[in-house]
């Protein structure tokens, strides 16, 4: 997984800027133009607004982090999986919930029982990967949780009172202090059988021969009968959402949790709105990058964003292995230029002034020492 370490991007100017600790890069967005400059770079440095706690701190604000407080920050958490956090003034909204790891695989940071406040959780689909903690982490937060009827239903039987299902249909918007969302029906993955028998079962061998498998005590375990999603074929066409965030000023983020085909209402929403600000885009399932290209970067391309970030490319509990992110990133650069492609690590800031456009992003051995936050 890729970490740019601190980065500032400004397109209040039609420029972004990316801070490292020894460089500073310029693009002039629209163009292939870009100039390098020597500069240091850490939390001194970065705007006011990104000197927030918020902006400092590793700990997601729904399990008891700080919280941002300027009307303009919105801060982003990509949490493993296809997992995202989004605070924005007093609201925590949860996309997908898939927490829980095996011993193998790295952890979080964080577990489903320490977090707590949360508006809302949407479930892009219902696959076990998706939303296994989510009933747990709804019902704890008393937050209501949205996604296709599969997955509400799924999320009933895991559990969640019925007063905290919300199924949503294509079109449908829930507003929030500063903000709306609004549900797109999507498509899942397209793989094919034949495909995910083979790589599947090369992936258990590779595995196995790496002393990485999963014991024959996790395997009975994960197969216990409980239940942990939905694997109804109808997931495919539909019970799969992406989620449109839309910001009183006109600030968009597109969260999709799968690359299946584009759809007739992935289409109708970009014909309105031309193009998002900020897109997140899963990058999963093929398991070399070449193959997975395929599937994401057409929408990237539908969605235009100014700031990419993948989801689903780490390993997912013994289901998937790390993808690496750089042919993807190079493939998003040769076609669309001004698009910056970032790929935070678990749990690091991504705080975004939506009024200015820029983005900061910190790692906390840039920050100072007596500012670290854990």
């Amino acid at each position: 997984m890729n970490s740019i370490n601190t980065l500032c991007v400004s397109r209040a100017s039609v420029k972004a800027r990316i801070r490292t600790t020894v460089s500073a890069l310029a693009l002039v967005l629209g163009g292939a133009a870009a100039m390098v400059a020597v500069s240091s770079a850490n939390a001194a440095d970065a705007p006011a607004w990104a000197q927030e706690p918020a902006c400092q701190s590793l700990q997601m604000v729904g399990a008891g982090g700080p919280a941002p407080k300027g009307s303009d920050l919105m801060v982003l958490r990509y949490v493993g999986s296809a997992n995202f956090e989004m605070a924005y003034r007093d609201s925590v909204i949860l996309f997908d919930a898939q927490y829980e790891r095996e011993a193998f695989a790295r952890p979080i940071g964080v577990t489903a029982d320490q977090i707590k406040k949360v508006t809302a959780l949407y479930i892009g689909h219902g696959h076990g990967d998706h939303m296994s903690e989510g009933p747990q982490i709804a019902k704890q937060a008393n937050a209501p949780l949205y996604g296709a009827a599969l997955t509400t239903e799924a999320a009933l039987k895991m559990g969640l009172p019925e007063k905290q299902a919300m199924t949503v249909k294509n079109g449908d918007v829930q507003k929030y202090p500063g903000f709306t969302v609004e549900s797109i029906l999507s498509h899942h993955n397209s793989r094919t059988p034949e495909f995910t028998k083979v790589a599947g079962a090369a992936w258990a061998e590779l595995q196995k021969a790496t002393g990485i498998g999963r014991s024959a005590e996790a395997r009975a375990a994960g197969n216990s009968g409980v239940i942990k999603g939905t694997s109804d074929p109808r997931v495919i066409d539909q019970g799969t959402y992406a989620f449109l965030i839309t910001f009183d000023n006109g600030y968009k983020f597109m969260m999709l949790d799968s690359s299946g085909p584009i759809t007739e209402g992935q289409r109708a929403v970009m014909k309105r709105i031309g193009k998002v600000d900020v897109a997140s885009v899963a990058y999963q399932g093929y398991f070399v990058p070449k193959r997975q290209i395929e599937g994401t970067l057409p929408l990237v391309e539908l969605f235009k964003p100014d700031i990419f970030l993948p989801n689903h490319h780490d390993e997912t509990a013994g289901s998937f292995p790390d993808m690496g992110t750089e042919p993807l990133f190079m493939a998003v650069r040769d076609k669309m230029p001004a698009t910056q492609s970032i790929a935070p690590l678990y749990r690091t800031p991504v705080c975004i002034n939506i009024r200015t456009k820029e983005v900061f992003i910190g790692e906390p051995h840039t920050w100072p020492a007596n500012k670290r936050q854990s």
